[in-house]
């Protein structure tokens, strides 16, 4: 069978075929083009009449080609051909995934946002099924929670502590040693969530003083337990900019670069300037070369001659190439709900720093633990998890939120 090219304006699409292509599904196709490349020949009967491919024409016709490849099927009859439109549509319905394989396939993919083929490991997705994960109800707490209570939640622990108490800090981690720090200490805006509850959060509300002692003395508790090396990413408030670099400096880490998280949507207030992201202040401790992965597959695109490309096929490579490389830029959309905390973050965000500066089985630490999002990250990405929350309530809800996704009931050590 060989494949030919073709005038893509030369090709038909078979009046009657009954495989409907919706508006996001072309999306997704366009997405995967863009990614991967158009890898997938077209096939056609002699009269150029399409017999399986009626959404990559669409796709490809949006993403101005002008030829594409093509395969003629020149053996079916008529009547096979409709019979075999049919069949190939059909089967490809007639199965589905392995979730635990494809869990495993989706956590080792690197750099490629899966969600935009379809695939729901983003914000709104559980790490562990692949299904919606449901916002949770406010519960009655069986047993009241104090500061101290330590939690076992498979390999991961979880304390109701205070991320400033080094006899905090060293119970929790217990001589563990820990390669990556994400955290999202309080801003020191005195914010009040949007939902009903009118969530708040602890020590969020300083002089200006006062706060970044707090974040010095939270930061160089974790600094003992902190591998040489070891990156950081650190959530906070423009306005709060200075307390949380001298912060950092105090702890003896060292500050590269503020990457940004941009959202789907702004928040509306009364500057004159709507916020629309999140800055996250990104380094290591010193001492040791830092780990950082990064998806570069793309370069060997490179060795292929560009001038032989059409223009679409030029604007496709230039996209592919920019969106394969980390960029201090980081589009997640933000969560649809702050059900859990009032500054929840999407499990996409979390994800994403997870994977660029941690391997499989190392320690994450998160001493501002809020949502819990750090803890389900780690559980999806075989990552092991400490995690430190000031507040009783948001504890509570931690251990709802992962029993509910894993099915893992919690054991208290303390």
């Amino acid at each position: 069978m060989q494949i030919e090219s073709l005038l893509l304006s030369e090709i038909v699409p078979y009046g009657n075929n009954v495989k409907k292509h919706p508006k996001y599904q072309i999306e997704q196709i366009k997405e995967s083009i863009e990614t991967f490349g158009n890898n997938d020949p077209i096939a056609i009967d002699e009269n150029n009449v399409i017999i399986e491919g009626h959404g990559r024409y669409l796709a490809l016709q949006e993403l101005g080609y002008d030829e594409v490849p093509v395969i003629r099927l020149k053996h079916l009859s008529e009547n096979q051909k409709r019979a075999y439109i049919l069949a190939h549509n059909k089967i490809t319905l007639n199965t589905d995934f392995d979730m635990e394989l494809l869990k495993k396939e989706l956590t080792t993919i690197m750099d490629i946002d899966m969600t935009q083929f379809g695939f729901s490991v983003n914000l709104l997705a559980s790490p562990l099924t692949g299904e919606k994960e449901e916002p949770s109800e406010e519960e009655e707490e069986t047993e009241p929670i104090t500061q101290g209570n330590l939690y076992q939640l498979g390999r991961h622990r979880l304390m109701c502590g205070d991320a400033t108490n080094k006899d905090h800090l060293e119970k929790l981690l217990d001589g563990t040693e820990v390669d990556l720090y994400i955290t999202d200490p309080p801003y020191n805006v005195a914010y009040t969530g949007k939902t009903s509850e009118a969530l708040t959060i602890q020590n969020d509300q300083m002089e200006t003083s006062a706060f970044q002692a707090f974040l010095t003395a939270a930061f160089q508790a974790v600094d003992p337990h902190l591998k040489a090396g070891a990156a950081f990413y650190i959530w906070h408030a423009d306005s709060e900019r200075l307390s949380f670099s001298q912060a950092i400096s105090a702890a003896g880490w060292l500050e590269k670069q503020c990457l940004i998280w941009v959202k789907d949507s702004f928040v509306l207030g009364r500057q004159d300037y709507q916020w629309q992201h999140e800055p996250c202040l990104y380094g290591w401790k010193p001492g040791a070369k830092h780990y950082f992965v990064s998806d570069f597959s793309l370069s060997t695109v490179f060795e292929t001659s560009l001038e032989e490309k059409s223009k679409a096929e030029l604007i496709d490579f230039i996209k592919s190439y920019q969106e394969g490389q980390p960029t201090s830029i980081l589009r997640v959309n933000r969560p649809q709900a702050n059900q859990d905390h009032p500054t929840m973050k999407p499990l996409a965000l979390i994800e994403r720093l997870v994977r660029h500066s941690s391997r499989q089985e190392d320690v994450v630490l998160d001493t501002f633990a809020g949502s819990g999002s750090t803890l389900m990250v780690c559980e999806q990405l075989n990552r092991i998890n400490y995690s430190m929350e000031l507040d009783p309530k948001y504890v509570h809800r931690i251990l709802n939120r992962f029993e509910r996704e894993t099915g893992i009931i919690p054991k208290q050590l303390f």
